[in-house]
Order: structure tokens, then sequence, then C-alpha cells
């Protein structure tokens, strides 16, 4: 039996538009908080900084589907793009924490507009019966970004300074944008038909931004969003409290691992089921943080990367397309939405808090704090979660 095509022109030009933005927004991730703390803030201000960047987000995604109804994905997600490109260059010439978080809440804005549109778009241009396969290769592309984009931006700002490497990022972004004028805007075929809108607020009704059969998976992907927030946002000033070297292959070899997982997960949660791959997942990310609750050498800490990239590759883009699977194909915005809102929230909660573990307890506390968020997802998971006889 032929397989239905996978890499269609639209496909491979949103993977690609995305793995572009991908590169962009994750030469930040080393650098904003380095950033800042050269500016005098502490590991709990870095952590307030992070929370207005995702709150933006948040609440950008729950207008953004009404927006959608009236100009096309495509449209917005170019936008959401340049929006990004103009924040990421100004970073370079602002000087106090208060502008930086001021830029924040705007490329926020532009997160919101962007990240989530980009994956539906791609889930619309996929066969369904391959839907978890495309979805793996559509994140390969942001794995391979993430794994260079910390080493690229550290080299930069080591060499040229913070300036350079702000608008390197914002005209790599700027591509992305430009990318995106030349994919399709995706046709979706409706379930049944649906009756006129009248007026402007019946984009806004509540079902246009939640939908309750995704309660369940938003409790679970909140808490996935609280362990990310950990090493996402802090992995860069842990290793230089404690002088570990080979930062930049922290994100290598997390970004490898989860690279490398991918190219084999999709295909077999597509065929065995949830249940086999996000509680493996969940104890995959335990392990990680747990081990780097005790890093006090560099091999220790790459280890910790090792583990989370497993974790990370297992959990991130089967939870996609959990959410994904539970909507008919004309929700998939909503539900896209609904994944990285979820996430940002969690990742929103997390910042703050694991800033303020750090600050007043240290590194180590503040890890074993990730480690119980993970403790709790796989336990809330099994409880709740997991796949029953008729899979979602």
């Amino acid at each position: 039996m032929n397989e239905e095509k996978i890499w269609s022109k639209d496909f491979t030009g949103i993977t690609v538009s995305h793995a572009l933005y991908a590169l962009a927004v994750y030469m930040l991730v080393p650098t904003i908080p380095l950033l800042l703390v050269s500016l005098g803030a502490a590991e709990s201000q870095v952590g307030v900084v992070v929370t207005a960047y995702y709150v933006s987000s948040i609440l950008t995604r729950l207008l953004v589907n009404a927006v959608i109804e009236k100009t096309g994905k495509k449209r917005v997600l170019m936008a959401g793009f340049l929006l990004s490109a103009i924040v990421m260059a100004l970073y370079g010439f602002v000087e106090s924490t208060g502008a930086i978080t001021v830029l924040r809440v705007f490329q926020g804005v532009g997160h919101g507009m962007s990240a989530a549109i980009a994956t539906t778009m791609a889930v619309d241009f996929l066969p369904d019966s391959r839907r978890g396969q495309g979805v793996g290769y559509f994140s390969m592309g942001m794995i391979v970004a993430m794994s260079i984009a910390p080493a690229i931006a550290l080299q930069l700002k080591g060499s040229y300074g913070f300036r350079i490497m702000f608008l390197a990022a914002a005209g790599i972004n700027f591509i992305a944008a430009v990318m995106v004028f030349f994919i399709s805007e995706p046709v979706i075929v409706r379930a049944k038909p649906k009756e006129k809108r009248e007026g402007r607020l019946k984009n806004l009704d509540w079902r246009n931004m939640y939908d309750r059969r995704l309660i369940i998976p938003s409790v679970i992907i909140l808490l996935f969003g609280i362990c990310r927030s950990v090493d996402m946002n802090y992995i860069s000033l842990f290793a230089e409290e404690r002088n570990l070297a080979y930062l930049s292959w922290y994100f290598v070899i997390q970004t490898a691992t989860t690279f490398l997982v991918r190219l084999v997960m999709g295909k077999f949660a597509d065929r065995k089921g949830r249940d086999w791959v996000l509680i493996p997942g969940g104890f995959a990310m335990l392990a990680a943080l747990v081990t780097l609750s005790f890093a006090e050498t560099s091999g220790i800490m790459l280890l910790g990367a090792f583990l989370s990239g497993l974790g990370l590759g297992v959990l991130a883009p089967n939870l996609q397309v959990w959410v994904f699977g539970i909507v008919e194909p004309e929700k998939r915005s909503v539900a896209g939405a609904t994944h990285y809102s979820v996430v940002d929230i969690g990742s929103a909660l997390g910042a703050p808090l694991m800033g303020l573990a750090a600050e007043n307890f240290g590194y180590p506390v503040m890890f074993r704090a990730g480690a119980f968020a993970a403790l709790l997802y796989i336990v809330v998971y099994a409880a709740i979660g997991r796949e029953k006889k008729a899979r979602s």
C-alpha cells in the first residue's frame, strides 16, 4: 500500500520557515538571562521577565483565532514573525531591566501570533494517516535550530557583543517571515456546514478560544511546561555560577538527543498509542532534573542534557498530536493555541517560582522542585490521562 505524501511544497516551506524562527528565538534562550544579570537583575527578576513574555503570549492566543477567521493563518503568521524580528533588533539598544521587560511583552505578542499557527498549518498540510510522523518531522527543523542556536548566540555575544547577536537573530527571523509569503493558505474541509456569522462578536465566542475536551490534556501539559521552564531559563546562569564548561554543548546534546528520539517516536506512537511514549517521557524528564540537581561537574551537567533531550523528544510532539487528535480539523487552531498557551502558562508559573527557589535556596533545590513537578506529571497522567480502549 502506498503511503500518503508528507513532504509537499507547503509542508516543506512551513517547516523551514518555522525552523528559522526557532533559530532566532533560541538564540535568546542563553543570552537574555545573561544580559539581565549583566544589568544587575537577580534570579527572581529573571523569572518576572520570563513571566511577562509568557503572559502576553497567552493573552494574544486567546484572541488570535478571531483574527484568523477574518484574515487567514498565513497573514497572522507573517505579522507575528515580523513583530518578533523588530523586537529582537531592539534588544541590542536597551540598557535597563524595565526596557527589556517591555520588549519581552511585545515579543510574547509576536510569539502568540506565530508559534501555534505555524504548527497548526503544518498539521493542515499533512495527511491524517501520517500526522504523528509528520509532526515529528516538522519538529525536527526546530530541533536542529535549537541545537545550533545557543552556540551561535554565545559565539556572537563573546566576539561582537550583545547588539550584533540580537541583530543577527532579527535578520534570521525576517527571512522566516519572507518565506511564509510563498506558502499557501491552508484550505480546511469542515466536518459540517456552519451557520453564517453575524456581527464581529461571533468570532470572540469562547468556543473559538477553547474546547472543554482539552481540559485533561491541559492539566498534564501545564505540568510539562513547569518542568520545561527550569533548565530552559536557568541553565546558563547555573553553569556560570558553578564555572561549568561546555555550556554550548549542553544545548547541542539536548537537542541532538531530541532530534534522534523524534525520528522514531512519532511512528511508534501512531502504532502503539500515546501511553507508550508519554509515561516514559515523564520519567526521562524526572531523571534529567534530578541529575542536574547533583551536577558538580560538566560531565554530570551534560548527562542531564541527554536525559532532558530524551524527555523533550518524546513529550513535546506527542502532547501536540494528542490535542490535535481530539478536535475536528476546523478547530485545530484552537487545539494548537491551547497547547502552546498551556505550556506557556506552565513556564509563566514555573519561571518566577524556580527563580525564587534558586535565589533563596540554591540551584540544586530549584532543580529538585522541577523534579517534583515531573513526578506530578507522571502521577496525574497515570490517574486521568491514560488512553481509553477507544483511542482518542
